[in-house]
């Protein structure tokens, strides 16, 4: 499977949130993931990290109709509940979320928990996986959590993973819930 580009997502997209005209994604000071695929939509796809590199820093956009090597089918958000969104992750596999990631940052290994989280989203990350393990004394039971798989690199946290809380008691932990879509994607065979 070939690499996608994030360049061309940080140089071109500058899509508005309907709802909220003035949020509009804005390279590498931020966006949303339901409106990146907004964009993807409109402009008919997205190149490979061959043709259009990246380069770590906003620039021109650069976009080539003609070398779209993907194409956003159709997108959809998911409910806040937890069994809904397990429920779709199964079905369609990874979801895009946003997170408060304050508590990634220093994130090593283990289950995170942070007791005070914000739920104001400022990073966008894969929802791959939930699980439950690591027995909680407190509760006499087992600690159930998600797995994300993070951006930063495999030498960060378990491998490029982080496992945070969920569940009755973490409910919408650091804000893992609020935000999460699903996109169908189809591959377009270049000649």
């Amino acid at each position: 499977m070939e690499v996608l580009s994030e360049q061309q997502m940080v140089d071109c997209d500058h899509e508005c949130d309907p709802d909220e005209p003035r949020a509009c994604d804005a390279g590498c000071n931020g966006g949303l993931m339901t409106t990146a695929f907004s964009y993807l939509a409109k402009v008919g796809g997205l190149e490979t990290e061959k043709d259009y590199p990246y380069t770590g820093g906003n620039g021109a956009c650069k976009f080539d109709k003609s070398k779209i090597a993907a194409q956003v089918k159709n997108f959809s958000t998911v409910a806040i509940d937890e069994d809904q969104i397990a429920a779709n992750l199964v079905k369609h596999g990874p979801l895009a979320i946003g997170i408060n990631a304050v508590f990634m940052q220093t994130y090593i290994g283990g289950v995170s928990c942070p007791y005070i989280c914000g739920r104001h989203q400022d990073h966008g990350v894969l929802l791959v996986g939930y699980g439950s393990a690591g027995y909680a004394p407190i509760r006499f039971k087992e600690k159930p959590y998600w797995i994300i798989k993070n951006s930063w690199g495999e030498n960060w946290g378990e491998s490029g993973y982080y496992k945070i809380c969920r569940g009755p008691h973490a409910k919408n932990k650091c804000g893992v819930d609020a935000m999460v879509s699903t996109v169908t994607a189809i591959h377009t065979h270049k000649e």
